[in-house]
């Protein structure tokens, strides 16, 4: 594998740490200065995470009080628990066998389950957690390229939902703000219910998957936005929370964007996907909406029409489906349990005679890694 694949800066990088200056930490013995970057000279390749020679990824921990430490894996491509061994200058290390991806991860110390301030941290799983991001051959697509690169804003709208101020991401591609007469069409982006408005973003990569394939031809120039899909009123359960966001993206959001930046407001320049819970509320909000919208994206999902709503009627008009929806994707990864059951569900609608069902599978599990890929398969149907 190329070394500037495995030492691209975006790697390690997260909306924490983009310059990871943390690896040039040295952990403080007591009595020392707060901070420390002078590297001991028997740890000059100390890293938190380092692919070795042979393919293995090793992970370092430092904790010399520690009795016992093993790395705990988030499921997926890293199910197990994982025993480290330390050495005399309290330094705890595991060399792992791990396909490129994403690997969310914790630590067991003494039996208490801890983070590594040393490793980078992602919001997945609905907390805090490490990472380590290993990469193959076939990764640059969603690393840091050197082609012209979008921007990312943060922007505040209010959400007549819930009565509270709402923040989502937005992506507008590179010569944006150079080229003020062209107006772009819009991806609305949903996170799954273990991730929020970040998550396409940082451990998603969907900046740089963007601007790589824009400047490949390989899709369309869009604005993505990224929204939390929880919406909770305070007195409102789970469901609610999640149903709520249909009125904040119709009522609240998508006004927003369209006042605020030049973008087009037709049905057929306006696109929905997401991930997992974000895979449920894109079917049931473009199903049931269908004047507004006219792409779909269900990313890791069920085709489940106690999960589509009222919007599940519409399935079954094939005419209807032909003449709005551009394109119904679906994807897995094929070691998910339901991946039979969407690969189904697609063919079915095919059979029926819609002509614009596609289905994806990609090797892995419930994870960001399939989620990248199934970006990537999703993007070139995109408003063309």
């Amino acid at each position: 594998m190329k070394d500037e694949l495995r030492n691209n800066q975006s790697v390690n990088s997260t909306l924490l740490y983009f310059a990871p200056n943390f690896t040039r930490r040295v952990p403080r013995p007591a009595g020392a200065p707060r901070f420390s970057f002078k590297i001991p000279k028997t740890y000059t390749q100390l890293q938190p995470a380092k692919t070795l020679p042979d393919g293995k990824t090793r992970i370092t921990y430092y904790n010399p009080d520690a009795k016992s430490v093993a790395v705990k894996g988030g499921g997926g491509s890293m199910p197990g628990t994982y025993p480290m061994t330390r050495d005399e200058d309290g330094y705890w290390t595991a060399d792992l066998d791990l396909v490129p991806g994403i690997h969310v991860h914790r630590y067991l110390v003494d039996g208490a389950v801890v983070s590594n301030p040393q490793m980078p941290y992602c919001f997945c799983a609905g907390e805090p957690a490490n990472f380590l991001e290993t990469v193959g051959e076939d990764s640059a697509w969603y690393l840091m390229q050197d082609v012209p690169h979008g921007d990312l804003r943060m922007e505040y709208y209010r959400s007549s939902w819930t009565g509270r101020w709402k923040v989502c991401w937005i992506y507008t591609p590179a010569g944006y703000e150079e080229n003020t007469d062209e107006k772009y069409p819009v991806l609305y982006l949903q996170h799954g219910a273990g991730e929020d408005e970040t998550g396409w973003i940082d451990m998603g990569r969907t900046n740089l998957i963007l601007d790589n394939m824009i400047a490949a031809g390989e899709c369309e120039k869009m604005l993505v936005v990224m929204n939390s899909g929880w919406s909770f009123r305070d007195e409102a359960d789970n469901a609610a929370g999640i149903s709520g966001f249909e009125q904040e993206l119709l009522d609240d959001c998508i006004p927003f964007v369209e006042s605020h930046y030049r973008v087009k407001t037709d049905r057929e320049n306006r696109a929905m996907a997401g991930l997992s819970m974000g895979s449920f509320q894109a079917q049931r909000i473009v199903l049931g909406h269908l004047d507004r919208f006219a792409w779909l994206g269900a990313i890791i999902t069920w085709l489940d029409p106690s999960r589509q709503g009222d919007a599940a009627a519409v399935l079954d008009d094939i005419p209807l489906l032909n003449e709005k929806l551009k394109v119904f994707f679906a994807s897995n990864g094929d070691h998910e349990a339901q991946a039979p059951q969407t690969r189904e569900a697609i063919r079915a609608l095919s059979e029926k005679g819609y002509k614009n069902a596609v289905y994806y599978e990609y090797p892995g599990y419930h994870e960001l890694t399939v989620c990248r890929y199934s970006l990537r398969a999703f993007l070139p149907y995109l408003f063309r």
